[in-house]
Order: C-alpha cells, then structure tokens, then sequence
C-alpha cells in the first residue's frame, strides 16, 4: 500500500466554519481556501500536517 493511500485529508465541518481565513494563512501546502464564507480544504494537496486544526478557533476543522 503506497503512503498516499494512508493519508486522509482533514475536512471543514461546515456549521462550525466562520470563514475567517485563519487556516488559510497557517497550511504548508496552500490546500486551504474560503469560498462563500466557507473553508473548502484539497484533499490532493493537504498533508495531515494539522496546522489547520490548531489554527482554527472555532474547532471547526477535523481529520
């Protein structure tokens, strides 16, 4: 089994998100956005580093 196939992205739980952007700014890989106020993570492109998680105030981002 590759290393990818073991990864699984973190994903936004959406009635938490504020879309303030703060997990934007902190993620290594860019695999953040806010569209309409909403955080959208690209699972290709996130890492499971969890800087995300730590950034988000609201708890609003899980693995």
């Amino acid at each position: 089994m590759e290393k990818d196939a073991l990864l699984l992205a973190a994903r936004v739980l959406e009635a938490l998100c504020l879309g303030c952007g703060a997990c934007v700014q902190i993620c290594p890989q860019a695999a953040i956005t806010v569209l309409a106020k909403q955080a959208r993570i690209d699972s290709a492109r996130c890492d499971e580093c969890e800087e995300c998680i730590f950034a988000c105030f609201n708890g609003a981002i899980i693995i």
